[in-house]
């Protein structure tokens, strides 16, 4: 029984990325595609650490600190296996939607707990493969054969992840015990995936910085790995050195906790599954039932739909997040920035002035430009398309408030942006218009034409809601469309306009330019559009 768990979980997995919908069929293609897609981000994330692992290998041996070079492998895998499995780890484990069911069957508890946790730890050893198959390899390409260290370093290998597994499954459950206790579940999630991928984002950043800092402190890391992380550091003594009994040190911290989560779980598993949200009673009032206009019932409904999936959210408002960091980065290094045109000598001040706005203007909108909100909020209805068509209302009032959702999710953040780089840079009053207006315009096109293209291109069919944001057609049509013409906007004026106009008049000239096509979008949208939803 455990075995076919395993094998049904294992296929569910491989059916939910490949199949974007319920009559879709996995052809030879999308299988290749998708293999060719793995390969790609293992050789990017394999370089990257193989490039690492090189440049620290021999300052490590040569001071001495050999073992530190596992250790960093070590701390690398254990971080990397936590943030890619801890939500997984909670999905599978606390929060499965067929707990319930296979509790109803005659099958063991430790059967379905124990064919979770072999999912988890197979999505762990796949991530650990992207940093010890590149530690593994330069290595061994440097240093002599020793077969005790390779069997000691695959024994590390297979055991390592269970470290990271039994985090992950202490940090699930605190996780489900949070949630159970707050209401908007969707803004924790998230923001604690922003979280991770910022610092995802700044550890790439940053990898320069750390290797130097690795080269030129490794015996001060060294000294803080040995006295705080102990189960780290006889791993690497282990290897490094083939000492048997830091091996078994390291073996006892590893599979000690391991089995001791996997004991408690096995006893409160029926608990954990079958328990709910505790919930207050609440006697209806007259005065609690609240009424509003249609349009505004209707912006409701889609906001209310559309926060309701944090996958959703994060894949389609990508833009939004990067828009606030880079005003708070604005905000934060503004001051350096102001500095850096006082060095520059004046003739040239004057110039670098010009592009100020148009810059300000760009950025937000390449940011923007990654906001595919209003592309897929008609492929979000599904199955459910008729119910809203039924109803008594306008078309019209339904499309808007399609269009009202988006813009009202993705313009404050670009105001933020605008004000502020207007602050810093203490633009005058109508450059200050320009940059404010310029995104807001920009950001209405973009909600029109992405509710256009998925008017033309709707998903209906789709078997999960993130595959309408990460797969459909008019996702694809809109976002690479939108990021094309932020480029294209910086190449014409490069090679065509640079002779002959000003940046600020080139701004000017898009300005005029995109209000016309906004009013040319807005007109098809209420002819053409209407009667394609109907049509629907």
């Amino acid at each position: 029984m455990l075995k076919s768990l395993i094998k049904i979980r294992l296929q569910g997995i491989f059916m939910r990325s490949m199949k974007g919908s319920k009559k879709q069929k996995i052809t030879a293609g999308k299988i290749v595609l998708m293999l060719f897609i793995l390969a790609y981000i293992a050789l990017i994330f394999g370089t990257m650490f193989g490039y690492m692992f090189d440049q620290i290998l021999k300052p490590f041996t040569m001071i001495g600190f050999e073992w530190l070079y596992f250790g960093i492998m070590a701390v690398l895998v254990v971080l990397l296996c936590f943030i890619g499995s801890v939500f997984t780890t909670q999905q599978e484990i606390y929060g499965a939607k067929d707990n319930e069911l296979l509790l109803a069957m005659p099958i063991k508890t430790k059967d379905i707990l124990l064919s979770r946790i072999f999912v988890v730890l197979i999505i762990n050893y796949v991530y650990e493969a992207l940093v010890a198959l590149p530690c593994f390899i330069v290595y061994f390409g440097q240093t002599p054969f020793d077969i005790i260290k390779l069997l000691f370093f695959i024994i590390v290998i297979i055991t390592l992840p269970l470290l990271a597994l039994t985090l992950s499954c202490i940090f699930g459950w605190l996780m489900a015990m949070i949630m159970k206790k707050i209401r908007n579940k969707t803004i924790i999630t998230m923001i604690i995936s922003l979280g991770f991928l910022g610092l995802y984002f700044y550890v790439i950043n940053k990898l320069p910085d750390y290797l130097i800092s690795l080269i030129a402190n490794g015996k001060t890391i060294g000294e803080a790995i040995r006295n705080t992380l102990f189960p780290i550091y006889h791993l690497s003594i282990a290897i490094s050195k083939t000492s048997a009994v830091s091996l078994i040190l390291y073996l006892l911290c590893v599979l000690l906790p391991f089995a001791l989560v996997i004991y408690l779980l096995s006893k409160n598993f029926i608990s954990i599954a079958t328990s709910k949200p505790i919930s207050k009673k609440v006697k209806l009032k007259d005065s609690d039932i609240k009424t509003s206009n249609q349009k505004m019932a209707l912006f409701k409904r889609e906001l209310k739909h559309f926060t309701s999936n944090p996958m959703v959210m994060l894949n389609a408002a990508l833009g939004i997040a990067f828009t606030v960091v880079l005003a708070g980065a604005l905000l934060i290094k503004g001051t350096e920035l102001l500095d850096m045109l006082e060095v520059i000598p004046g003739q040239y001040r004057s110039m670098i002035n010009e592009f100020i706005v148009p810059l300000l203007s760009i950025a937000v909108i390449a940011t923007s430009s990654m906001n595919i909100i209003s592309a897929a909020l008609i492929s979000l209805e599904g199955n459910r398309l008729w119910i809203i068509k039924s109803l008594p209302i306008k078309t019209k009032d339904i499309l808007e408030s399609k269009v009202a959702l988006h813009l009202a999710l993705c313009i404050p953040p670009g105001l933020l942006f605008s004000i502020i780089g207007s602050i810093v840079f203490s633009l005058n009053i109508i450059d200050c218009l320009i940059v404010i207006i310029v995104p807001v315009v920009f950001t209405i096109f973009e909600a029109l034409f992405g509710l256009l293209v998925n008017l033309w291109k709707p998903k209906f069919d789709w078997v999960n809601e993130t595959v309408v944001v990460k797969q459909s057609a008019s996702i694809m049509i809109t976002l690479f469309s939108t990021m094309a013409l932020v480029i294209l906007i910086g190449i014409c004026y490069i090679g065509f306009f640079s002779d002959f106009m000003s940046a600020k008049m080139y701004v000017n000239m898009l300005l005029v330019i995109f209000v016309i096509i906004d009013l040319g979008l807005y007109y098809l949208l209420n002819t053409w559009g209407i009667r394609r939803f109907e049509e629907l």
